[in-house]
């Protein structure tokens, strides 16, 4: 939607319990004094760049972070504004996991057969290891075991009667009867029994000594015969080797080496599948003649990441305290950790998410340098990295702020405004400010736009943290589209000049809270979530996975006051492991527990909190949903 230039009036008088403000905007949407663009030449330019491949996907460990990183550091140092680090640089760093990657001279997986038949499997290629938390040496008899599911509440069970005790079992992905919607693993929806980590944990349960996983033939037609990727799974206390291979490997043993059911012979995963299918009958027995020898070597990677910070001082009695202008320029990089693309190892460039709110807030620093009045409280931009693997850059700014948190009285966030819809901007949390609602309502009123306010607090981006630590938040954000966290996020796809319309709102927005005498006074506001965004449906009960850490369940980066996880007892750093009688060892699991818990009822959750284990009960709300 194009937007004509519009100039505003020099100033304009906000009344009510706003105080009189004057307001600079001389050179606020004109050429600035080092470049002859139009701001909508400058957004565009800034998200061409961010979402271009050159940047590939600004991915955790990727030389396009790298370069994203520094264009906001450029941009910041081009307009003036001070370094915001303790040394006058504008870097804060701190360091993440990205887990354990496989070693590849030091892995291998050998699969030996009938007849001499020895089947050399290339790593990444032809399979895939994970770290599973079990790293030994296996050479053992291959036995088949279906979808290596135990389900007797359902009647099924591919371990019934079969004895696998120190073998590598191989297993179909996912589960039976998955295009049939009376099927009793429900229907085509997705149960907890097709998780890889509850195969494992079945396989580890009947003592097997290592897991090879093969696709089912059915998301094979749809999705290719994609290796699960290497980041993401959530399986490192599987405490036994794990590795993924392709189908026409599985299908080379069974060829060699066919399954017996009844009088038919299975020489392919696909037979297997139909039959399944068909019998809702399980065809487990060993693979006569097939041994397989593995070593899996892991080498663990920890990267360095950097918050940007850029400082614009203010001036007069009120320039130490601070207003937090936030954006995370980090996204998904080449798929697998947050790709709702399962299998992708395409460039996830993020234009949406979050090219555009990066690209928003460097213009709001351009526009806020190049005025001729400063404001009157400092004004702290900052580009968050690592916010898809848990918020981890805002959490570490808020647990070591530049600037004290008490003296900091509002944080605004920009996160996906690239897709302005019918001229409606969505903002959220202005509860938490109590002033909030009519500084928002007398900005509608000069900027051509049409505001949806929610009071709600979204759990699922940047602003959380500060919410968390008392400071008023609203976040800016223009909705969901199809293409949330999938390589299709692309510029083509923006509304360019409705980005160019979000920075005139919010401009004058945050001019008015850095100027306006009195402080934004902080309320507690209600609890708010994303729409149906796949593993981040767990705000409803009040709690931020960290995404990052590795220990043994869900480990808790922050719980929200006055949610249910706070009734319950939860706090910041418990690590959830079971809730009901669901083990938890990743966030689909954990929501697999919320979704069997009955509204409104009490459910037990275990935690280890250091070293102890905690027994708590924690209520559902009725809207939280089956995630």
């Amino acid at each position: 939607m194009v937007m004509k230039n519009v100039r505003f009036a020099l100033a304009f008088v906000i009344v009510g319990s706003i105080a009189c403000v004057a307001l600079d905007r001389g050179v606020a949407f004109a050429a600035d004094t080092k470049s002859n663009n139009t701001a909508l030449e400058r957004l565009t330019t800034d998200v061409q760049f961010l979402a271009s491949d050159e940047l590939e996907g600004r991915g955790p460990g990727t030389a396009g972070l790298v370069k994203a990183r520094d264009y906001v550091r450029d941009e910041f140092q081009r307009l003036g504004l001070k370094g915001g680090a303790a040394d006058g640089s504008y870097f804060q760093p701190f360091e993440i996991s990205l887990g354990e990657s496989a070693v590849s001279e030091k892995s291998r997986l050998v699969l030996n057969g009938p007849d001499g038949k020895c089947l050399t499997l290339e790593i990444e290629k032809a399979y895939r290891p994970f770290f599973s938390g079990g790293t030994a040496t296996v050479n053992a008899p291959v036995v088949f075991v279906g979808y290596g599911i135990t389900a007797p509440d359902l009647g099924y069970d591919d371990y019934r009667d079969l004895d696998v005790e120190g073998k590598v079992v191989l297993l179909i992905r996912r589960e039976p009867q998955q295009d049939n919607e009376s099927s009793k693993f429900d229907g085509r929806r997705v149960t907890m029994h097709s998780y890889v980590i509850s195969k494992l944990k079945a396989a580890f349960d009947h003592k097997a000594a290592a897991v090879l996983m093969v696709n089912d033939p059915f998301s094979v037609k749809s999705g290719g015969d994609a290796l699960m990727p290497a980041q993401g799974a959530g399986l490192r206390n599987a405490n036994m080797p794990f590795g993924h291979i392709r189908l026409d490997v599985a299908d080379q043993l069974l060829a060699a080496a066919p399954l017996t059911a009844g009088d038919a012979k299975l020489s392919s995963i696909a037979e297997v599948e139909s039959h399944i299918d068909a019998r809702f009958a399980p065809v487990s027995q060993p693979l006569e003649g097939w041994t397989a020898d593995i070593e899996f070597a892991f080498d663990r990677k920890d990267v360095q990441l950097e918050n940007v910070v850029g400082v614009l001082e203010g001036e007069g009695p009120l320039a130490n305290e601070t207003l937090v202008i936030g954006a995370h320029y980090d996204h998904l990089g080449y798929g697998g950790f947050g790709s709702r693309k399962a299998g992708s190892t395409e460039i996830h460039n993020g234009a949406d998410d979050n090219a555009s709110g990066t690209a928003a807030m460097l213009e709001l620093a351009r526009n806020f340098a190049g005025r001729a009045t400063k404001p009157a409280r400092r004004i702290v931009f900052i580009g968050f990295s690592a916010e898809e693997r848990g918020l981890l850059g805002s959490n570490h700014y808020v647990n070591h702020p530049l600037f004290p948190l008490e003296d900091t009285v509002a944080m605004l966030n920009f996160d996906m405004i690239g897709n302005l819809r019918e001229n409606r901007l969505e903002l959220h949390g202005t509860s938490s400010g109590k002033e909030f609602d009519s500084i928002a309502d007398e900005v509608a009123k000069q900027v051509s736009v049409e505001i949806k306010k929610t009071g709600a607090v979204m759990a699922a981006s940047d602003h959380f943290g500060f919410y968390q630590k008392k400071v008023p938040v609203t976040f800016f954000f223009t909705g969901l589209t199809d293409l949330y966290h999938t390589p299709e996020d692309d510029v083509a796809t923006l509304n360019l000049a409705g980005i160019e319309t979000v920075v005139r709102y919010t401009s004058e927005f945050a001019w008015l809270v850095a100027n306006r005498e009195a402080r934004i006074e902080f309320a507690e506001a209600p609890a708010g979530r994303r729409p149906n965004i796949p593993g981040r449906g767990l705000g409803s009960i009040g709690v931020t996975p960290d995404y990052s850490a590795n220990d043994g369940g869900v480990k808790l980066s922050a719980v929200r006051d006055g949610s249910p996880a706070a009734a319950a007892g939860l706090k910041a750093g418990d690590v959830i492991v079971k809730i009901g009688e669901v083990a938890v060892t990743n966030v689909e699991t954990m929501a697999e527990g919320l979704r069997k818990a009955s509204p409104g009822e009490p459910v037990k959750v275990v935690v280890k909190r250091g070293e102890t284990e905690v027994e708590l009960a924690i209520t559902r709300p009725a809207s939280s949903g089956s995630n």
